[in-house]
């Protein structure tokens, strides 16, 4: 009995400790309570030293990094932090490491599978960091999968395991950042997304190179917010801050947490954290291909300033741009008139005959057509 008594106590410690892989996941809290603008700000200061980024920018990571420590008592939904610029040498792979020296237990990898990624998020419990997205997220259904259902608290994978083949569920709810080259990712993955754009810098921008090692400096940074986690998660649990005008459903629901630390940190905090929000998002929840679509429809309505269009003046207006996402749709070719109708089906909207002119009738749409789905789903 007492053998067993032994066994089962060493079996409850490893669940409550992950096993540490690296040195910077073994985290002494710090001594004293941390000030959350104090520590929001140092944050924030060592990223901008590292990367070039937009002040929004830099506001959102550190309430991001911020939200890691607090994930597993707080968070309800965990958006994940797309890290992504227009071309390569723009400084993701650097934001990357550094926060994963911010962050809990960062697992920082190039290449995981699915039954890797939910066994290692179950067994480490880490902050999952994915390099190079766009090779091992693209085209890989079964790993983008994993990657969404972790969004939601209580989300599993089940597997059968063992000899015995017994059922098993096996949790993917942790905080996820990656990084890519653009942003080609389903919008069921997009809109699960917190967006940060690097570019490029130009040569007058200097920051201080990072040797992607861990340092003092970054130790000081997670005891403090090991510390401040302790004291402030309880706390974040439920809170329900006020959001800014457009910020429903999902854009909502990833912002949300952020905010509420951004109101516990108080003075400019929750003024410049929502007016990050609002300009990293657009205020617009325009991850989907389809809203993008009616949002571009609009446009094209309001530049022919007239209530009707045909299918094929439409089409040509949203292909005009070369660098458009129409111009080069499918495989390289331009959307098609057929690809549009099939397109727009699931909003109610479908082409019929419509008089262009007073003595010319087409095949084509009318502006009140879209105003639903304007209303709907556009601010």
């Amino acid at each position: 009995m007492d053998d067993d008594v032994e066994a089962r106590r060493a079996e409850r410690a490893a669940k409550a400790e992950p096993p540490a892989l690296f040195g910077h996941w073994i985290v002494e809290p710090w001594p004293e309570k941390v000030d959350t603008d104090a520590l929001l700000l140092s944050l924030k200061r060592r990223i901008q030293r590292h990367v070039v980024l937009s002040s929004e920018a830099a506001t959102i990571v550190a309430l991001w990094v911020l939200f890691a420590w607090v994930h597993e008592i707080a968070a309800v939904h965990s958006p994940i932090l797309l890290v992504t610029s227009a071309e390569a040498n723009s400084g993701k792979t650097t934001l990357l490491i550094l926060i994963g020296f911010l962050v809990p237990r960062a697992l920082l990898c190039v290449e995981i599978s699915e039954a890797t990624l939910f066994r290692g998020i179950e067994l480490w419990q880490p902050t999952i960091i994915v390099d190079e997205a766009d090779v091992i997220l693209v085209n890989n259904e079964p790993l983008r999968s994993v990657v969404n259902s972790g969004w939601t608290r209580g989300a599993s994978v089940p597997r059968c395991i063992g000899d015995e083949r017994t059922p098993h569920a096996f949790p993917t709810f942790c905080p996820k950042a990656i990084g890519m080259k653009g942003r080609k990712l389903p919008d069921t993955t997009l809109s699960r997304c917190i967006t940060i754009e690097l570019k490029r810098k130009h040569t007058n921008e200097k920051v201080e190179h990072f040797r992607a090692i861990d340092d003092p400096g970054l130790e000081e940074l997670r005891r403090q917010a090991m510390r401040w986690a302790a004291d402030n998660a309880e706390s974040l649990k439920g809170t329900e801050p006020i959001m800014p005008e457009g910020f429903d459903n999902r854009l909502g629901d990833n912002y949300r947490p952020l905010l509420a630390i951004a109101d516990l940190a108080g003075g400019e905090w929750p003024q410049q954290a929502r007016e990050a929000a609002q300009r990293l998002s657009g205020a617009v929840d325009t991850g989907s291909t389809g809203t993008r679509l009616l949002a571009d429809i609009r446009a094209a309505f309001d530049e022919a300033e007239a209530g009707v269009l045909s299918s094929a003046d439409l089409v040509g207006k949203l292909t005009a741009e070369a660098d458009s996402q129409w111009a080069e749709w499918k495989a390289g070719k331009p959307l098609t008139q057929n690809q549009l109708a099939r397109l727009l089906k699931p909003f109610g909207i479908a082409p019929g005959q419509v008089w262009i002119t007073a003595d010319r009738q087409s095949r084509g749409y009318r502006r009140d057509q879209f105003e639903d789905a304007w209303q709907r789903y556009l601010t």
